[in-house]
């Protein structure tokens, strides 16, 4: 006998939501757990009806030795007595013992894994998780008590991609109600009593309290709110989206924010936008901490450059009236080439080239940059060197009487912070004469007046 009250909660949350069409294959995410059970009996209950073909897929986490590998043979047992297709794995010993960081949310990245591969070999298109009401209710509290926004506090969503949760509208002692009435058994995971983990506790102590002594629908009325800021967080994403489009400038692996428009944008929807470009930047492989996304507001707000953050492969910067969102390495390419006398070089990250020869009567056409110096022997013999220009590099620019730091001068030019790690300069017996696209320096030092005249041209490589 069906519990009507459950297969009809079931039935209306996969119409409103549309988690299901006629004719597809689903793969059924089966622990052995009771919530995972009555799910598999629920669709194996619409299956005709929707014309489905179901797959069982089992993750054995072998976190619990003879346990794991008894769940294993219960979920073995179940689909073969309910004529169900089974795919199993077991993660080995050596990935368990090799295992990092917190071993909940390892195992949920592992289960998730799994069942996305499962889906995509089979050319299934959904994945069915028997979430209820109830872990919704601790999934809000569990991120309230952590700290976390709208999104993280909207929990579980009826749908993601290809996942479906037809549970959520259902609490625990509804499912374990019509298991019952089905005379259907379920695996207890002596795990769910180990209150070292944070939702057991909830579980066992903070909930039931909320329900004795503050709201006996507690559950539903925190279920409800997590809809509620699902909603909200929905319709702020929409929104900031449509101002993406609008007022971002995106140029290959770059984002670009005029810094007055960004500002005159409400906090909220800065932050949205800011974490919006980095997933437009690099979408799917990494998130901003919350500490992140305040020192990029303090970027925006603080009204000069020279300062960035970073996070992973990616970097946010101020540039001059713009905030600067890239994905790009973080080390700069360094480059070290010899220039002879006569010879000439190419240097792709620039799109020029630098040519050295001896002085003739006849002139050049349609250079970019040219400079004459005197050569003695021994720098003749040794010829340039060019490279990036490196922290304490100094020069002397035209009409100047002391050095000058090449950084300063960068930034006096106004020349993007993308572009100066890789600026060339010329260097000669240890010292710069010429720093590129700058005029030749006037440091007396290398313009002597006897010596061999060498001539050094920088061209554009289209020319």
């Amino acid at each position: 006998m069906k519990s009507a009250r459950v297969f009809e909660k079931f039935i209306r949350a996969i119409k409103t939501h549309s988690l299901l069409n006629r004719g597809e294959r689903v793969v059924v995410a089966v622990s052995g757990g009771a919530d995972s059970v009555a799910l598999l009996y629920l669709l194996l209950e619409i299956r005709a009806q929707f014309e489905l073909d179901l797959i069982v897929a089992h993750l054995n986490h072998n976190f619990r030795g003879k346990s794991s590998d008894e769940d294993e043979e219960f979920v073995r047992a179940l689909a073969e007595r309910l004529s169900s297709r089974l795919i199993c794995e077991k993660i080995s010993d050596t990935d368990v013992a090799n295992r990092e960081g917190n071993l909940e949310n390892w195992a949920r990245e592992r289960r998730y894994a799994f069942l996305a591969k499962v889906a995509d070999a089979e050319h299934a298109q959904k994945v069915a998780l028997g979430h209820t009401m109830s872990d919704q209710a601790e999934t809000l509290l569990m991120r309230l008590l952590r700290g976390s926004g709208a999104d993280g506090l909207s929990a579980m969503s009826f749908r993601r991609e290809l996942f479906i949760r037809p549970l959520l509208s259902i609490e625990r002692y509804e499912v374990l109600d019509y298991l019952r009435r089905r005379a259907v058994t379920w695996r207890e995971d002596p795990s769910n009593l180990d209150r070292r983990f944070l939702r057991n506790k909830l579980r066992q102590e903070l909930i039931p309290s909320l329900l004795d002594d503050y709201n006996p629908k507690i559950v539903p009325l925190l279920a409800g709110t997590a809809a509620i800021l699902r909603e909200e967080s929905e319709a702020l994403r929409y929104w900031a989206a449509a101002v993406f489009d609008r007022e971002a400038i995106v140029e290959g692996s770059r984002t670009i924010w005029d810094v007055a428009t960004l500002v005159s944008l409400p906090s909220g929807l800065q932050k949205r936008l800011i974490r919006l470009s980095l997933d437009r930047l690099t979408p799917g492989k990494q998130s901003l901490s919350a500490k992140n996304v305040e020192s990029i507001l303090h970027l925006l707000r603080e009204g000069r450059g020279g300062k960035y953050v970073v996070s992973g492969d990616f970097k946010c910067f101020r540039e001059f009236n713009q905030l600067v969102f890239e994905a790009v390495p973080l080390e700069p390419e360094k480059f070290r080439y010899e220039l002879r006398v006569p010879g000439r070089i190419e240097l792709p990250q620039t799109g020029t080239s630098f040519e050295a020869k001896l002085k003739t009567s006849s002139q050049p056409t349609q250079v970019l940059n040219r400079w004459e110096l005197s050569l003695s022997e021994t720098e003749l013999e040794a010829g340039f060197l060019i490279r990036n220009w490196e922290p304490g590099d100094v020069y002397f620019p035209p009409g100047g009487n002391s050095p000058k730091r090449v950084a300063e001068m960068l930034a006096q030019r106004k020349i993007p912070r993308r572009l100066r790690a890789c600026w060339p300069v010329v260097v000669l017996g240890g010292r710069i004469v010429c720093v590129w696209n700058f005029t030749f320096c006037s440091d007396s030092a290398v313009q002597p007046s006897e010596g061999t005249r060498v001539v050094v041209e920088e061209r554009s490589q289209d020319r």
